[in-house]
């Protein structure tokens, strides 16, 4: 119950302490999200990093494949190599053409695991394509929402300036009629004047902010771009223990990290196929003569072909070692990025809680200026308050302002990077995929 009161009472304060903006053909959050996804660098590079890691699975796939190779050899001979034929009359020019055929029989598990590994890889660059698309989503969340608390700074500026604007001149008409001193005037034109630059300030940041959503976008920086205000708090039944798991379970670098564990090991089986024969079945055509047109001279051979490593200085043992090296390295590096994940999905958690325990207050402090500001002009016009009174009241009440939307703006994106920390995927582009 106290949760749905807080959800109205922010509502409530939402629509009547802060300004809505309804635009034509503004961008919602999801359009922006998906321009992002469509448009960015960095998702078309993690996408062509899955396409060469499809043709390295194909590449690999070949390595099982007959091979054919087909060579030709134009010659000059000469000394005593034609006397082992007993031929007087040495010619000079000699021709080959050859045929070479080769099918792997046995490679001692070199092939199967190099294309084990490059399977794997490939199976890394799509996570690491899902792992680049949770993190531009997450950042234009961020730069959407950032755009929106700018945009209404920029309104919480403007009122400012209107109100010490109409208090300025409630202050000149006191001091018209000698109830007020020349101090007051110039205590409240100062103000005024710090309240002016406060909003350039702010107009300049909402500018800068659209500059950063549209490059995330990937359309023209210098563009005016107009987004929806769905600056709003919406309730979420997200629990700790169940987001850590999810995580865990989920997030693309923890399934990345499984891969490279597993290509890790298959990295020492790898290696141990230095010690198993190499077994190969061959075939090959050859015809030679002393002439290009004519080749009467043919030969033909087929046969198993088999190599083992005998000795090789214990290079074979050394890269054995090495490669199991690697695997202890990639258990570690998963144990650390596991961690790293849980301390993130831990870290967001909170954030999102302090933020939205700070919205209810802050919803309170909103509400306690407005009257407490109305009160002060009200107290001022019949001289039973100051105007240091009117003018504290004023900062006070755009102080509660800005503090509210800062905790809209930080539950949003805090709820954003739990969701991230999670591994919650993202739709990618039909074309990115």
């Amino acid at each position: 119950m106290k949760r749905i009161y807080i959800t109205g009472c922010l509502l409530v304060l939402l629509a009547g302490a802060l300004p809505v903006f309804a635009e034509s053909n503004a961008l919602t959050l999801e359009e922006s999200i998906r321009l992002a996804l469509t448009n960015n660098e960095q998702i078309q590079m993690a996408a062509s990093g899955v396409t060469e890691a499809e043709w390295q699975v194909k590449k690999a796939k070949g390595e099982k494949s007959i091979k054919l190779d087909a060579t030709h050899t134009t010659a000059k001979i000469g000394g005593q190599y034609w006397s082992v034929y007993h031929i007087d009359d040495v010619p000079s020019d000699y021709f080959i053409n050859s045929l070479t055929a080769t099918l792997p029989l046995y490679s001692g598990g070199r092939v199967e695991n190099t294309l084990k590994q490059a399977q794997a890889g490939r199976e890394i660059s799509a996570l690491a394509l899902q792992n680049t698309g949770q993190e531009i989503a997450f950042q234009t969340i961020g730069a959407y929402y950032y755009l929106l608390s700018c945009r209404h700074m920029e309104q919480v500026r403007q009122e400012a300036n209107e109100q010490l604007a109409g208090h300025l001149k409630q202050v000149e008409a006191q001091y018209a009629v000698g109830n007020v001193n020349r101090a007051d005037v110039l205590r409240a034109e100062v103000e005024l004047s710090d309240a002016r630059q406060a909003l350039v300030n702010a107009q300049n940041d909402t500018r800068k902010a659209v500059f950063a959503l549209n490059k995330l976008m990937g359309v023209a920086i210098g563009q005016d771009t107009v987004i929806e205000d769905q600056f709003t708090y919406e309730q979420n039944d997200y629990q700790l223990p169940e987001a850590v798991s999810y995580a865990l379970a989920h997030h693309p670098e923890q399934l990345i990290e499984a891969e490279a564990m597993e290509q890790a090991r298959l990295g020492v089986e790898l290696a141990k196929a230095g010690k198993r024969p190499d077994v190969s079945l061959d075939a090959s055509y050859t015809t030679y003569d002393t002439k290009l047109d004519q080749f009467d001279t043919k030969q033909w051979m087929a046969g198993i072909t088999a190599h083992l490593n005998v000795f090789d200085g214990q290079v074979t043992s050394a890269g054995v070692k090495a490669a199991e090296q690697k695997v202890e390295q990639a258990r570690h590096h998963a144990g650390e990025v596991a961690r790293t994940v849980e301390l993130q999905v831990q870290s967001a958690f909170l954030d999102m809680k302090k933020a939205e325990q700070n919205m209810a207050t802050n919803q309170t402090a909103v509400a306690k200026a407005v009257e407490d500001f109305k009160l002060s002009q009200l107290r001022y016009g019949v001289s039973l308050a100051t105007n240091l009174d009117v003018m504290d009241a004023q900062v006070a009440l755009t102080t509660a302002k800005t503090n509210y939307i800062r905790s809209i703006y930080e539950y949003n994106v805090s709820k954003s990077a739990l969701e991230r920390a999670m591994g919650k995927p993202v739709n990618l582009p039909e074309k990115e995929k």
